[in-house]
């Protein structure tokens, strides 16, 4: 698999080594954050698809097993990831975000940390 780097803005890198090759865990780690932002029913091309994020997360009365299974599954189930060796999903009421953070494994043997910030609104 071919992926295009994006910079620390998030924006598409451009210029020399601007795509990543293989199951790298950078690879992984990028795909696994964008899989996370993308929100369940944003693409029109496939409505199925997406992190239930106003449903099963962060609804009203979700349980945290629940939402944990949810995020969870999105992660593991991201193209190159062959595990995970560490999972935890803590909830700030003063700030009002849901952080995500893991230790993937990728196809490739090499692993990444995920840490991934989500507002609640």
């Amino acid at each position: 698999m071919t992926v295009r780097k994006l910079d620390a803005d998030g924006d598409l890198a451009l210029g020399p080594q601007k795509f990543l090759t293989g199951y790298t865990a950078e690879e992984v780690a990028q795909n696994v954050m964008t899989r996370l932002k993308f929100f369940l029913g944003e693409w029109f091309l496939d409505t199925q698809d997406g992190t239930d994020w106003f449903g099963s997360v962060l609804g009203k009365g979700s349980p945290l097993a629940s939402r944990e299974s949810v995020i969870r599954r999105r992660i593991l189930l991201t193209p190159g990831c062959a595990g995970m060796t560490a999972f935890s999903v803590t909830t700030d009421i003063a700030t009002r975000t849901l952080t995500v953070s893991a230790s993937i494994v990728s196809s490739s043997g090499d692993s990444a940390d995920i840490n991934y910030v989500q507002a609640v609104i």
